[in-house]
């Protein structure tokens, strides 16, 4: 045999063998892949249940109760709230959400085992200053837990301070407080319902070219988290048509503290600065807001259902005649009648020496002419 061949040969077997070898290592990360994959998603999923369950474990006395208030009218097991003291604040009593959630909360105390005596009430009339010096009067009377609904971010700051410093529990209503847990609304969540809502009804007008403004009445004095409650219908909108379309078109507005003279006066104002707009989608923080706005469309002459899709938040008894009387398109429930359910076990939890969850979001349901007695008979 020639050199020639001897060596061709020689190389062809050095090629077929490192041919074995590079299949080799690559075949092997496939299977090691393969395996860490599987490990680490065991581990996450494993990790995320156990999780899951401690947070129920360290809520358990708090969910027992609020399942109970939820499910039927019968007293609390074991009367929780019985010899205790605690202290609420209405932001503006009066008000029929206002009047609901704190029916709410009587009704709950009272089924706790809690004694009309032992529940302090004062009314921050939505103003700051009266707000501060209601802190300071429930303060002096020493409850166990403060229930405080407020709209002042700052003066929220304030509160949480001076009786952090007594060593009294806050739980907050609507509107943050500082290290408190909170009790409310999501309220991205509810102002992306609306956005959503709108859209649809958007859609079976012909599309966003038939919409000349977007409005949105706001409540910066509430802080960031309340101001979710219409950046979060803004953002619907962006989601669905892009920011360079819906930037243009949308008009943002401080509608003051929640009351319908603020808002009267800021949507005057609005509707003044664009005097050729004809066709609107507008929200707002709530209905009594809303209220206001639709009073000031109709002074100014500029009132057409037709013309106009208004998505509301609340429905509260104000929310729901506007409903009823074709004034709004629709409106996320908040349900304030059942706030109680979720604030007494939260007490009770306090009182007993157990923690309630840092959030204590209710359900929401989109609530229209069509379907408000499913929810609400008059």
């Amino acid at each position: 045999m020639s050199k020639f061949k001897i060596i061709s040969i020689l190389g062809l077997a050095i090629i077929f063998a490192v041919g074995i070898s590079f299949t080799g290592c690559q075949a092997e990360p496939e299977v090691i892949t393969e395996t860490v994959t599987e490990t680490v998603t065991e581990t996450v999923t494993e990790t995320v249940t156990e999780t899951v369950e401690v947070e129920e474990e360290a809520y358990a006395y708090y969910e027992t109760l609020k399942v109970h208030a939820q499910d039927t009218d019968d007293p609390y097991p074991d009367n929780p709230a019985e010899g205790h003291t605690i202290a609420y604040t209405d932001i503006m009593g009066g008000i029929p959400f206002c009047n609901n959630v704190y029916g709410s909360v009587q009704k709950e105390w009272e089924l706790a085992g809690g004694a009309d005596s032992d529940l302090y009430y004062a009314d921050n009339q939505y103003d700051a200053t009266v707000g501060l010096q209601n802190a300071d009067i429930l303060l002096a009377k020493e409850p166990e837990v403060l229930i405080w609904f407020q709209f002042d971010s700052k003066v929220n700051s304030i509160v949480a301070q001076k009786y952090g410093d007594a060593g009294i529990p806050i739980i907050a209503v609507d509107v943050p407080v500082p290290g408190a847990p909170f009790m409310g609304v999501n309220n991205f969540k509810v102002a992306y319902m609306a956005g959503e809502e709108a859209i649809k009804r958007v859609e079976e007008q012909g599309g966003i070219d038939t919409i000349d403004k977007i409005i949105l009445m706001q409540m910066p004095a509430g802080g960031e988290v309340v101001m979710l409650r219409s950046e979060g219908f803004y953002q619907a909108f962006v989601d669905e048509y892009g920011a360079d379309v819906i930037d243009p078109m949308t008009i943002r507005a401080d509608g003051g503290a929640g009351e319908a003279e603020q808002a009267n006066a800021a949507m005057s104002d609005v509707l003044t600065s664009i005097p050729d707009a004809e066709n609107f989608v507008l929200t707002s923080v709530n209905e009594q807001t809303m209220d206001g706005c639709i009073s000031a469309v109709q002074t100014a002459g500029r009132w057409d259902p037709d013309k106009w899709i208004v998505i509301t938040q609340g429905v509260d008894d104000v929310g729901k005649a506007q409903l009823r009387e074709g004034l709004t398109d629709a409106g996320v429930g908040y349900f304030p009648e059942r706030y109680g359910e979720y604030l007494i076990p939260a007490v009770s939890a306090y009182l007993n020496g157990e923690l309630p969850p840092p959030f204590m979001y209710v359900e929401n349901e989109i609530i229209t002419p069509e379907n408000i007695d499913e929810y609400y008979t008059e």
